[in-house]
């Protein structure tokens, strides 16, 4: 029988095999830094322990000074004669003063908007002020009727209600008209020569307020007590500012003082200067009456 010889052994390769090259640094992906699992939990542990968020109260929100910020500034020239102006810097004028009534009249009065009550001359005076301010009349041209105002001067809402100038439906004084304004948050009734209370219509008509501007000196208006009754009608959120009545300057010897209103009633502040800053924040529990000067 014939003999198979052993297969030879296999040949091996002389070339060693190439292991693949490990990624240099540089080559090597980024890797990305693991969150730490269930931050949220601790952020809401964080949140539940502070306990309910509410609105910040009005002391952390008074600036360096101590004051609230203003959202408007009211400067008041005697009688019913007041400036407006927001911080965008629009300037309304109301009721602008004559002279011969006791009043320094303010030189280089500038205004985008003049309103007028009636047309009684220690209320229209129109001249007053300079520039070319847009002019609202409450009443119409034969002041027999009311002009129907609702209109917007830059960043300032003006609309107006029909009210009488006596208890009597305007038979001895004839008419007025409220001025609603609203800017900034805040809304401002200047009531006028108002020479009533008010019926519920035009209580609707006005709506809501922040701040009123209310006559109190009596004989041409309201006096102290309908004054007090038309305040608890309105109801204003902050400001209650007294107008209309005998100052130390005023010549008008039939208007009663400020004092005979002010009887009674509490959150009552005296306000050196005649310009008062308002804001929208609520700083008091009820509204504050303020006795503004005139200079």
């Amino acid at each position: 029988m014939t003999r198979v010889p052993p297969l030879p052994p296999p040949i091996r390769s002389q070339t060693p095999t190439k292991r693949p090259a490990r990624p240099t640094t540089a080559a090597r992906p980024t890797r990305q830094p693991r969150q730490p699992r269930f931050r949220w939990l601790g952020v809401l542990t964080v949140l539940l322990a502070a306990g309910p968020v509410g609105p910040l109260p009005a002391s952390s929100l008074r600036d360096a000074a101590g004051a609230l910020p203003a959202k408007l500034t009211l400067t008041w020239f005697g009688q019913s004669c007041f400036l407006i102006e927001t911080v965008a810097g629009t300037r309304i004028v109301t009721d602008p003063i004559p002279k011969g009534i006791g009043y320094e009249l303010p030189v280089g009065l500038r205004a985008d908007a003049v309103t007028v009550s009636h047309e009684h001359p220690d209320h229209n005076n129109v001249g007053l002020v300079t520039g070319r301010p847009r002019l609202f009349r409450g009443l119409t041209a034969d002041k027999k009727g009311w002009a129907k105002i609702d209109d917007k001067v830059k960043d300032v809402t003006i609309r107006s209600v029909g009210v009488y100038h006596d208890d009597k439906r305007g038979a001895e004084r004839g008419l007025n008209a409220v001025f609603i304004f609203e800017s900034g948050g805040l809304r401002i009734a200047h009531l006028g020569d108002l020479g009533h209370t008010l019926d519920d219509d035009q209580l609707s008509a006005i709506g809501s307020v922040d701040v009123v501007l209310i006559p109190v000196g009596g004989h041409f208006t309201i006096d102290a007590r309908q004054a007090t009754r038309v305040i608890d009608q309105l109801h204003p959120r902050l400001v209650i500012v007294p107008m209309h009545y005998r100052t130390a300057a005023s010549t008008i010897s039939q208007l009663a003082t400020v004092d005979e209103f002010l009887v009674g009633k509490s959150n009552v502040r005296h306000h050196e200067g005649n310009t008062l800053p308002l804001t929208a924040i609520k700083s008091r529990p009820g509204a504050e009456i303020v006795v503004m000067g005139f200079r």
